[in-house]
């Protein structure tokens, strides 16, 4: 019966058909995107069920009638109806379907509906990221997503990068949140290309990162790179060249202004003056400016090229990208090479194959590399060399310092920046091979393996044309680090929907072993620099060679059953078992469970029918979490070289002792417990959408070192104790308020507030101090303390300069009017490091980013504006250019002097002017136009007639505007290194720069 039925109804559409003239229509369907074209697209007549697919490359050819209706639909995209309107060529852009693309977010080990997620899971919009010109991806998420804080330790071409999710949650345990690139554990942001992203996710609470225990105790961040698809060969070129230039030079003195102001400073402390009158007159035109001579236009290219495609059994994606970047700063530079091919074979419907590797060789030429660097930084020589001195000498030396001028512990800075070699070379190498098998639709297993291996070679050699000296001043080194990392994981999935019920249940049992070697040799006193690194044995002088050796491993089991009802009520259990080498025997393994559960509210029967909310899902969490980011063999007694020994009674050996630290048999895990409460609301059809979420992270048993009793034997120990506090509320407000045919703007707004306490220390200690900030006389800077954040800093108040009505006054003190006035907090006489206050607090009260993307016609203009408010700079390099001996800066013009009292700037005769003070601190706020880009898609009638599917120019300004108070280079620098407790203590590194930038995509 129900045969007869389908062919009456085929008889009287066709007999409809006929009755209308029917001509033939043909065309192609492209992704409104990217102009790629779409295989397999369902098109119908509207109103029957005649219809055909497009073919391999996307094109098409049906009999319609001339007045009919296709109705073209493709998973993934929004549906699509086009008049025919007796048009015999018809070429159709489907655009992607939003709301089904989200539905579907990645988290550890898998995938889940949206709606599902009950943890903190932020989804990064690749577009957002890919808006911005720049070679890594670091860089470009910074601003994009709440509770992720991104800052610059400096602004080099091959630049570190600090990310913190949700603050600070150890001391010694490592801050660094979890890169998982394809699955591979362990991976950086800087070794993949934003163009070659396909999704990013940002798991921040403890039901959201506790899969992956102890590795994602700072949070995760996970990304799936570009696959192929069933299509022909597409290819995508991008490219773009930027124009660099220092975004701000330091105010410092001329030469007439600074011979001046020193045979003032010599004067007033009876001294001899040092220029002549005559000088000084010549100092009017003749003046060096060490900032002008070293730093340059900095120019960098980006060249990308993507190449992918497919069958039914083997899909494709090839990307290889070349970056240089010539920097601002004389001699630096970083060039690199990579190739990432992924390709998925698919042998049935059951089995598939993936094969993801990643290839990059990069050099690098660093102005500065580390401590053994002893000459100095061209960069802080650059603020402290006197301007009266020339570049180079009558005969053709450089100039040097001393003379009476100028700092005599900074070398000439364009000597600094060009005539030392630094060249590292950094080869990386990713393999990523994994089978997957489905035994039914409810049931399969992934086994992956990876491979990471990471060889750096770091080659130094430095001439005696820095100091204008000879052979015992020539010198080189050259470092070799070896880096491996071998994972397994493997994954069942059990997936089964029962009704109204779903069920998903994750199992994984994972093994990963991370293997290290260094090895520094260096020599001295060569008698030429013509092999200057590459034959050490030229030396006359070696030095001690040093190497060592090191592994660790991790092996886990977890498990996470996903359960939903009705798609309103949903729970998520997880429970991952560690194992870690790095802890002592019997505390190797730890438990750390999580639960999170979710309500979508927009779900129940009272707001189904809710016309402005479409959505609103509340959801709240808990979990433990575990760190192990320290060093192996910390819980053992370890022997150190260095130590002599008489083996035979008169002569010294070289050997070994024990080391300082003493061993820990009972060293365990460092833990964070988390609670979060959070809701998603989506409004108005999409045009608003809200995330906003509230935690409280208790990090307890804290890895910190113990100070030991000297009889002891030993220094210090590492132990478990102290807890640090994190809590805070962060809040994305996203949506399109204005979308016609004409003009549409999308906006997305970030903002994160986060509160840092250390609640407890070792030994019920109130405060540790941990160091200096760089320089002599700043050694108790760097402290801990209880109630306090991390990166708190010490030192004396400084409350401006003695008057010459406080004379009296000054004299108990020991000093005089001019000098500098510090306040006596225990009143008991006398300034020294009981008098020292919490003077300043590295970590931001909250930042934001707000990015907004604008589009007229083929027109688009996105615009990221970033901030930070609330913490503090400790400016070192400001109190260097500020002493009164041989300073540079122009404040020393307002120095103290009888005349002139109305100020804080210290006179000539300054005594303890160079102190540990709240005098060097500042406000580190800022708010930075961060990019800028206009771009222009050119319309279809260019691209067919190049023969080319897409071509976008566009220009992008980067850095344009920052309003600050801050004095320094840049407010976002700091000199920590990814040391939490050190950051916010500016050296004068590396100075940002303003960007210019011209690009160009195109796809064929």
């Amino acid at each position: 019966m129900k045969k007869i039925i389908i062919a009456i109804l085929f008889t009287i559409t066709s007999q409809l058909l006929i009755s209308q003239e029917i001509i033939t229509v043909q065309g192609t369907v492209k992704a409104d995107s990217d102009k790629s074209v779409l295989p397999y697209v369902n098109i119908i007549i509207k109103g029957t069920q005649i219809g055909v697919s497009t073919d391999f490359d996307g094109n098409f050819t049906i009999a319609a009638p001339n007045n009919g209706t296709l109705v073209i639909s493709y998973l993934g995209y929004v549906t699509k109806e086009v008049e025919i309107n007796k048009q015999k060529t018809i070429n159709i852009f489907l655009k992607e379907d939003a709301q089904q693309l989200d539905e579907i977010v990645v988290v550890g080990y898998g995938s889940q509906k949206k709606s599902d997620v009950v943890g903190s899971v932020s989804s990064v919009k690749v577009s957002d990221i890919q808006n911005i010109p720049l070679p890594r991806a670091d860089e470009a998420l910074q601003g994009q997503v709440a509770g992720v804080n991104i800052t610059n330790n400096d602004a080099s071409p091959n630049a570190n990068i600090s990310i913190r999710v949700r603050g600070v949650t150890s001391i010694n345990g490592g801050n660094n949140p979890l890169i998982v690139i394809d699955g591979v554990q362990g991976a950086s942001l800087s070794d993949i290309h934003p163009n070659d992203i396909e999704s990013m996710e940002v798991l921040k609470d403890a039901s959201a990162t506790a899969i992956y225990g102890s590795r994602g105790a700072s949070g995760v961040i996970l990304i799936t790179s570009k696959k192929g698809r069933n299509r022909k060969p597409v290819i995508t070129y991008n490219t773009f060249m930027s124009i660099h230039q220092v975004r701000k030079k330091l105010d410092l003195m001329n030469a007439f202004q600074y011979s001046n102001f020193i045979n003032e400073n010599r004067t007033a402390r009876g001294l001899p003056t040092v220029f002549t009158n005559a000088e000084i007159d010549n100092f009017r035109t003749n003046s060096t400016d060490w900032q002008n001579e070293i730093f340059r236009t900095g120019i960098s290219t980006n060249h990308h090229l993507n190449i992918s495609g497919g069958s039914d059994n083997i899909v494709y994606s090839l990307s290889g990208d070349f970056i240089e970047n010539k920097g601002v700063v004389l001699g630096s530079k970083y060039t690199r090479y990579s190739f990432r091919p992924n390709i998925t074979y698919k042998h049935n419907d059951k089995l598939k194959i993936n094969l993801n590797s990643f290839v990059s060789l990069a050099k690098d030429n660093p102005t500065v590399l580390n401590s053994r660097d002893r000459q100095g930084s061209p960069i802080y020589a650059a603020l402290l060399f006197s301007p009266t001195k020339p570049v180079f000498n009558a005969d053709g030396t450089y100039s040097q310092p001393g003379g009476g001028a100028g700092s005599n512990t900074e070398f000439n800075p364009v000597a600094l920046a060009l005539e030392p070699i630094r060249d590292n070379f950094s080869d990386r190498i990713i393999l990523n091979p994994s089978v997957e098998y489905d035994f039914n639709e409810n049931f399969s297993i992934k086994v992956m393996g990876s491979f990471q291996s990471i060889k750096d070679e770091n080659n130094f050699y430095y001439n005696e044309k820095v100091v204008n000296g000879g052979e015992s001043d020539r010198e080189a080194s050259i470092a070799n680090s070896k880096w491996t990392s071998y994972q397994n994981s493997n994954i069942l999935t059990y997936n089964k929907k029962i009704k109204d019920h779903n069920v998903k249940i994750t199992g994984v049992f994972e093994q990963q072993i991370i293997k290290s070697n260094n090895n520094f040799i260096s020599s001295s006193n060569f008698l030429s620099n013509a092999n200057t690194y590459n034959n050490l044995g030229l030396g006359a002088s070696p030095g001690i060679p040093f190497s060592y050796k090191e592994e660790q491993s991790l092996e886990s089991f977890m498990a996470r059953i996903d359960y939903s009802y009705k798609g309103k009520y949903s729970v998520t259990l997880t429970g991952r078992s560690d194992a870690s080498s790095v802890f002592a025997k019997n505390n190797k393994r730890a438990f750390f469970p999580s639960v999170g559960l979710a309500w979508n509210v927009s779900e129940e029967k009272f707001l189904r029918d809710a016309k402005n909310i479409n959505s609103l899902k509340i959801r709240a969490s808990y979990g433990e979490i575990g760190n192990a980011a320290i060093s192996p063999y910390q819980s053992l007694s370890q022997l150190v070289t260095g130590a002599n020994f008489s083996f035979n009674g008169s002569t010294l050996t070289s050997g070994v002792n024990l080391s300082t630290q003493a061993e820990n048999p009972n060293l365990k895990w460092e833990t964070t417990k988390q609670l979060n409460f959070g809701f998603d609301l989506g409004l108005f059809n999409g045009a608003l959408n809200i995330v906003a979420d509230y935690y409280k992270k208790n990090t307890v048993d804290l890895l910190q070192e113990r100070a030991l009793f000297q009889a002891s034997g030993f220094q210090t120990q590492l132990v478990n104790a102290g807890e640090v506090l994190n809590e805070g509320f962060e809040i994305a407000i996203s949506g399109t308020p204005v979308r016609n045919d004409k003009f549409k703007w999308n906006t997305n707004l970030t903002f994160s507030m986060n509160r840092n306490e250390v609640l407890s220390l070792t030994d019920n200690q109130t405060s540790v101090r941990l160091g200096g900030a760089g320089l002599p006389g700043f050694s108790d800077a760097i402290w801990l303390e209880v109630g306090q954040p991390i990166g708190l800093i010490k030192g004396l108040e400084y409350a401006g300069v003695w008057k010459s009505n406080e004379a009296v006054l000054a004299s108990a003190y020991g000093t005089t009017p001019g000098s500098p006035k510090y306040v006596d907090q225990n009143n008991d006489g006398v300034i020294n490091n009981d008098d020292f206050i919490n003077i300043a607090n590295a970590l931001p009260d909250y930042t934001f980013g707000w990015n907004n993307t604008f589009t007229y016609g083929n027109f688009s203009l996105n615009t990221l504006i970033i901030g930070s408010q609330g913490n503090d700079i400790y400016n070192i390099g400001r109190s260097r250019t500020e002493s009164s001996d041989d300073g540079t800066s122009v404040n020393l013009l307002n120095a103290w002097t009888p005349n002139n009292e109305n100020t804080n700037v210290p006179g000539h005769d300054q005594v303890g002017a160079f102190r540990n003070s709240s005098r060097w601190v500042e406000d580190g706020s800022y708010l930075r136009l961060k990019n800028v880009t206009l771009g222009y898609d050119f319309s279809d009638e260019v691209t067919n007639s190049l023969n080319i599917s897409s071509l976008r120019l566009y220009f992008t300004g980067t850095n344009l505007l920052t309003i600050t108070d801050y004095t320094g280079f840049d407010p976002e620098s700091n000199n920590s290194n990814g040391v939490d407790t050190f950051a916010g203590v500016d050296l004068a590194t590396y100075p940002s720069q303003k960007r210019y930038t011209l690009g160009l995509d195109i796809k064929f």
